[in-house]
């Protein structure tokens, strides 16, 4: 016998669901034929609709950011963090998960993230406070 279709997504919510009064502000649907929208209410479950859990974001000065993680990673994962300098491919740098000293610290500082976008929506958004503006502005 197998599970309902969105069994694994329904415990989701279910997290959701100890946390807060309202968790399907949380998630987003995709009727048939229609783009990815906010839940407004408690979810049906229907098999004909996706669902999928909201991005958790963070503000910096203006930017929304992708939430870094903040739970130590398994071994050997590759993560990414924000490199505002010396980056040859973006504004990101990757390592992986040793369970070191440099990758608590680097976790206790909110930078480790599990994708390069999301470090370098990081790394934009850090250097916004201090990049140089033009001479006509």
């Amino acid at each position: 016998m197998s599970g309902h279709v969105h069994a694994k997504l329904m415990a989701l919510y279910a997290q959701d669901a100890m946390e807060t009064e309202r968790p399907w502000e949380r998630w987003e649907l995709l009727a048939p034929g229609r783009d990815w929208k906010p839940c407004e209410g408690i979810l049906s479950w229907n098999t004909a609709i996706k669902y999928r859990r909201k991005t958790i974001t963070i503000h910096i000065n203006g930017f929304e950011v992708p939430e870094p993680c903040r739970e130590p990673l398994a071994c050997d994962t590759k993560y990414y963090m924000p490199d505002i300098v010396d980056s040859l491919d973006g504004k990101w740098a990757w390592s992986a998960w040793d369970d070191d000293e440099v990758d608590h610290a680097r976790l206790k500082a909110g930078i480790v993230h599990l994708t390069k976008e999301a470090a370098e929506m990081h790394a934009k958004a850090l250097v916004s406070f201090t990049e140089a503006k033009s001479c006509d502005e």
